[in-house]
């Protein structure tokens, strides 16, 4: 029997991981093992200096040690990169290495760390902040140079419910400290799997899942916002049409109006898929959602993507980035670049094609090294990463994730203006055996 990744996309989590319909760690899946932090690239400490353009990675001037700390590899994780671009701030996640074969109990991070984006030195953040959680929303607030999150998921082994969130908590970039929220209204229920951004002084959430088990999903389908002057929630009712109950998806704001956009994301059935390819737009101000009529390459849905809008020079409408991902029956976990004009229609268009099919496995778990041919100067393939932009959208950066071959722990500038990628911090957990330099790879993973 050949298998494909067409096959191995049933998991939701990474193609080694198959004939899973559950999530890792629960008691019906299987998959496991365990990553070491061997950096192979990237800097210690030193500042931002100058830099070509805007978009561009901040330039190191002072290199320092490459052998210094990193984050556990992880997935499920959220960040924000501050206003000037110079720190990327990421906060828990699931450190729970899945392998194929085996899927270790959840392990909920509860820690924070801080990246220099100039010269890739990471450093943990010692102030107390939130619980230890996965799953959860993180956006930046432009105006007060914060990151701000909310939600998410915790739960001590691999049996019983989840606790969920629906807290509210400040990272500040200045003094690197956390600060809960206090917050009046009417919050949004606590959820796991939602995305959120901040519009003009509003944080906007919308969708998620209610579900305490890891076996089920509930999708919800209601948005709300927070006024970041008053601290006060309030629910958007909206009077028309509006997207189906969601979670998976993934959420950007209008760089300068009071418009949030949502693409993509998985129903009750994101284990397995298919997954949406719609797209939506929501004006804060009024509650009206509105459909963008929408097309993609392949015509296929994704989760756990990452997605972010901007303004190119000269333009009228805002542009949508799409990175990366796990799709519903082509390749699995994605590392391409789609974008788009946001008008009554968006049609994404691949800007960075990623990795293709080349080769398909043997059997559960048995793939060929050159199961993909690989795109030169892209990051590995992936899904459930952190992803940030810049306020105006010009630039974003990416960390972690699940992979093929386990979970990430790399960090990566993408500058949208000249469509590159440049390295922040390189490590070699999670990649496949072909980006990590061996001559000897004998498999996909080693």
């Amino acid at each position: 029997m050949t298998f494909s990744a067409r096959v191995l996309f049933l998991t939701g989590l990474s193609l080694t991981t198959f004939a899973a319909c559950s999530e890792p760690g629960d008691s019906n899946s299987g998959g496991g093992g365990s990553s070491t932090t061997t950096p192979i690239g990237g800097g210690g400490a030193g500042g931002a200096g100058g830099s070509v353009s805007p978009s561009a990675k901040p330039v190191c001037t002072d290199p320092g040690s490459a052998s210094g700390p990193t984050p556990d590899p992880r997935a499920d994780t959220a960040g924000a990169l501050s206003a000037d671009g110079a720190s990327f701030v990421i906060f828990g996640g699931d450190t729970a290495t899945v392998i194929c074969g085996d899927a270790p109990a959840h392990t909920h991070a509860g820690d924070t760390w801080l990246l220099d984006t100039a010269c890739g030195g990471w450093t943990k953040i010692e102030s107390p902040g939130p619980s230890a959680r996965s799953r959860h929303a993180v956006a930046l607030d432009p105006a007060s140079n914060r990151a701000l999150l909310f939600g998410g998921r915790f739960r001590a082994g691999s049996s019983g419910a989840y606790t969920l969130y629906n807290d509210v908590w400040s990272f500040d970039f200045p003094t690197k400290t956390w600060t809960e929220v206090a917050t009046t209204g009417t919050p949004p229920s606590k959820r796991s799997n939602t995305a959120a951004a901040v519009v003009n002084g509003k944080l906007v959430v919308y969708g998620g899942n209610s579900s305490t088990s890891g076996l089920t999903f509930t999708p919800l389908a209601d948005a709300f916002v927070l006024d970041l002057a008053t601290n006060a929630w309030s629910k958007l009712d909206p009077a028309g049409a509006a997207p189906k109950a969601r979670l998976f998806h993934a959420m950007a704001a209008h760089p300068s109006k009071d418009i949030v956009y949502v693409h993509s994301g998985g129903d009750a059935n994101a284990f397995t898929g298919p997954f949406f390819t719609d797209t939506w737009s929501l004006d804060v101000a009024t509650g009206a959602w509105t459909e963008l009529a929408t097309d993609t390459p392949d015509g296929t849905g994704r989760i756990k993507l990452g997605l972010w809008a901007t303004v190119p020079e000269g333009a009228a409408d805002p542009s949508l980035f799409v990175f990366g991902g796990h799709d519903d029956g082509k390749l699995g976990n994605r590392n391409d670049i789609l974008t788009g004009p946001v008008t009554a229609t968006l049609t994404l268009e691949s800007l960075r094609p990623g990795d293709t099919f080349n080769k398909s496995g043997s059997g559960a778990c048995s793939f060929p090294t050159d199961f993909t041919t690989l795109e030169e100067g892209s990051p590995e393939r992936r899904s459930a990463f952190a992803v940030a932009a810049l306020p105006d959208g010009s630039a974003a950066v990416v960390f972690g994730g699940d992979s093929d071959c386990g979970r990430l722990s790399d960090a990566h500038w993408y500058d949208a203006v000249n469509n590159t990628w440049t390295p922040i911090r390189a490590t070699l957990p999670g990649l496949v055996c072909l980006r990590t330099g061996s001559t000897t790879c004998t498999s996909l993973c080693n």
